[in-house]
């Protein structure tokens, strides 16, 4: 499986945490031949105030993971699934195919690089902490995937400045599903582009709105969950957004990007 690790923001115990998980493992979950959980707690030497990792203990923290990664791989058949920053301290997932020597493993690794540390395993042969807890819920993965289509538009000199057109899919099992999403759609300010069928599909019914909104990530996150939510609630799927790309004020030669990453 190939890795595709991502990160997103949450609230755990009602604190910051920042979740990175590896979403390649996803379509090998669960995995018969890991059935171990392993973990391992990691306290921050100076945790930033809102209990995150600072950038001081980066390169740190990035070598622990390293070693970790390397010797659970070796004596346990571990693969890391994800970690959890949080409260002053980061959280290592591990899956397995045997607990043993794992303790010394960790204890070798820690030693004498200064962290406070705790660990513990135990058998999730359905990767529970991994399916509903780390990997991220459908409205977390639309956060992702903005991130990600910005990150890409900054990368070809979008400034992502101003205000510019934005279109939206979603597609319905039915018309009338359809025609409900319109109206959701059109009373939070967007404009219908156009409808269209696409046969012997499960939602054939399909429809492009648009509006324009300025380019920034909090907007862009607010426009796609509401269309979203807009379109669960009658059974519907969105299906992404694209807009223009710009650089140096100006339409970029390459077509409109749009993808869909999942």
């Amino acid at each position: 499986m190939a890795e595709n690790w991502n990160s997103y923001f949450c609230r755990v115990n009602d604190k910051l945490a920042s979740i990175r998980v590896d979403l390649g493992l996803r379509s090998g979950v669960p995995d018969a031949l890991r059935p171990w959980l392993l973990w391992v707690w990691v306290y921050f030497k100076r945790a930033r105030p809102d209990g995150l990792s600072s950038q001081e203990e980066f390169a740190a923290l990035s070598a622990l993971e390293d070693a970790l990664t390397a010797a659970l791989g070796a004596k346990c058949q571990g693969v890391l699934c994800g970690c959890i920053t949080n409260d002053g301290r980061r959280e290592f997932y591990f899956y397995g195919a045997t607990p043993e020597r794992f303790d010394e493993m960790v204890a070798q690794v820690m030693r004498q690089r200064g962290y406070r540390f705790d660990c513990d395993k135990q058998e999730d042969r359905g990767w529970t902490q991994y399916l509903n807890v780390l990997y991220p819920s459908e409205e977390q993965r639309q956060l992702i995937e903005n991130r990600r289509l910005m990150d890409f538009m900054a990368e070809k000199g979008d400034t992502l400045e101003g205000a510019r057109e934005v279109d939206h899919w979603a597609r319905f099992k039915n018309q009338k599903d359809r025609v409900a999403f319109r109206e959701a759609a059109v009373s939070l300010g967007y404009q219908v582009r156009s409808e269209y069928e696409e046969a012997e599909t499960e939602c054939p019914c399909w429809i492009q709105v648009f509006r324009e909104q300025q380019m920034d990530r909090n907007a862009i996150d607010e426009a796609v969950l509401r269309l979203f939510r807009a379109s669960k609630s009658v059974q519907g799927e969105y299906d992404g957004w694209e807009c223009q790309l710009m650089a140096d004020t100006k339409p970029a030669v390459e077509p409109k990007p749009r993808w869909k990453f999942w």
